[in-house]
């Protein structure tokens, strides 16, 4: 039997594949579900955005496999994604009901916004999946390529979520921009990931070093979307953001 080749990742590289296009499929049947269901898109609670950040890391990894037939990180990736469905399936049962849009949610920016978004975030999470196996396992050649190829796609998705997000709060409540906490960590987040990509020139930060750089960001990532609003509601701030 001739041996695998070096990018596939063995029989752990094929199940992840079978387990991220298998979530895939079933996590779009259950947004296209549950969007019918709405008679709007399925973007509009910290629930639904939470399956959409899992829909797009699966999707992202998937997209890699197809591009470059990297498996090497696949079961990381998984974990990642399990994270967040796992954070959605842990969502208080009011939050997974179907409510009517608030006036706020009524416009295309929203869907322009949110997906935007979404893509952003799931490519922030392929690619911790990806530095958290360069971390763990050595001799993983060409996974940092990897790394810097999936930011490099996620990067303007993070750029479009701003400045969408942006044109929509001036369409909502009158101003572009106005420092509410969730804008300032969405800002920070972006800050960070171009950090990433302007120090993928320096020789000195490459390796370990920027390893632990990409999966920190997508700590940040993470506490933008599901931490900050839990810290947000136990020191009583306001925030005009649902999630």
């Amino acid at each position: 039997m001739s041996p695998c080749p070096p990018n596939t990742g063995g029989d752990f590289g094929r199940a992840a594949s079978v387990a991220a296009g298998t979530g895939w499929v079933l996590l779009t049947a259950a947004l296209v579900a549950r969007g019918a269901a709405a008679g709007h898109w399925p973007l509009s609670s910290r629930y639904e955005f939470a399956l959409c950040f899992a829909w797009a890391i699966l999707g992202v990894y998937l997209l890699l496999e197809l591009r470059v037939h990297e498996r090497r990180a696949g079961a990381f990736v998984m974990g990642v994604a399990l994270l967040v469905t796992t954070f959605a399936l842990l969502r208080p049962e009011e939050e997974k009901i179907i409510h009517p849009l608030l006036p706020a949610l009524r416009s295309v920016w929203l869907q322009l916004h949110v997906v935007a978004a979404a893509i952003g975030y799931g490519a922030c999470g392929v690619a911790a999946g990806l530095a958290a196996a360069q971390l763990a396992v050595t001799g993983l050649d060409g996974i940092e390529r990897q790394t810097e190829r999936v930011i490099g796609w996620g990067f303007p998705w993070l750029s479009a979520a701003l400045v969408t997000g942006a044109i929509w709060a001036q369409d909502a409540w009158g101003r572009y921009w106005g420092w509410d906490p969730k804008e300032t960590w969405t800002l920070i987040t972006w800050l960070w990931y171009l950090l990433l990509l302007h120090s993928w020139g320096l020789r000195s930060w490459r390796g370990r070093r920027l390893a632990w750089l990409t999966v920190a960001g997508f700590g940040i990532v993470f506490f933008t979307f599901a931490g900050l609003p839990w810290l947000l509601r136990t020191v009583r701030m306001a925030s005009l953001h649902a999630f």
